[in-house]
């Protein structure tokens, strides 16, 4: 029996990421890329673009009904989230994609369309939510909830019994002390430390992290 077919939305830099996760952990066949506009480029890391967004409806028919979400977010996770429910509408599903060099807890929950990359570590007891990103190297403690569309840049660190809120953007190399709750779209600079709760759609930098 062959492997199932995934399609790939998006064609930029996190795609050719998701691209190596999937072909190392080689659980599925790659049936190509689409994209919203169209593509300055045929391919993506030896992979096809096929088609745009509104083409979906006819690879599920042609049965392609598994999906990744490979748009990835400096700041704003509100494209991700468009796209994935577009997707979902279109009947997709989309299964969580780790790569074989991150470490899960057998104990953590992955939801629809979670996606833990290279280097990263997920502990017991941790929530992914639905088409939310662990990128590179990212630390997420024991019994963190990361809620649906959020973004965790890579090497950014989460202490235990953190939460991050849906469609908040973690940047790099950020620090969120234990306990601390992140609000819905909040976003967190690069390089910041949180030692205190976030508010809802607020920004904030620096050390200790403060809005902007």
């Amino acid at each position: 029996m062959g492997k199932e077919k995934i399609i790939l939305i998006g064609g930029g830099g996190h795609a050719r990421v998701v691209i190596e996760a999937i072909r190392l952990c080689g659980q599925y066949e790659i049936a190509g890329i689409v994209v919203s506009q169209p593509a300055e480029a045929a391919s993506v890391s030896g992979v096809e673009v096929v088609g745009a967004i509104e083409d979906l409806p006819g690879l599920y028919a042609g049965g392609v009904q598994c999906a990744a979400i490979c748009i990835g977010s400096v700041g704003d996770t509100s494209v991700r989230a468009d796209f994935y429910r577009q997707v979902e509408t279109a009947g997709f599903r989309f299964p969580p994609l780790v790569h074989p060099r991150a470490i899960v807890s057998p104990d953590a929950v992955l939801f629809e369309g979670a996606q833990v990359m290279a280097g990263a570590v997920v502990q017991t007891g941790g929530r992914i939510g639905a088409n939310a990103v662990i990128n590179t190297a990212a630390v997420v403690e024991h019994d963190c909830i990361i809620n649906n569309h959020a973004f965790i840049g890579p090497a950014a660190a989460l202490l235990g019994d953190c939460v991050v809120g849906m469609g908040a953007f973690i940047g790099a190399g950020a620090i969120v002390l234990q306990k601390v709750r992140i609000g819905d779209y909040a976003v967190v600079a690069a390089g910041a430390v949180v030692i205190a709760d976030i508010a809802a759609a607020s920004r904030v930098k620096g050390v200790p992290a403060r809005p902007y």
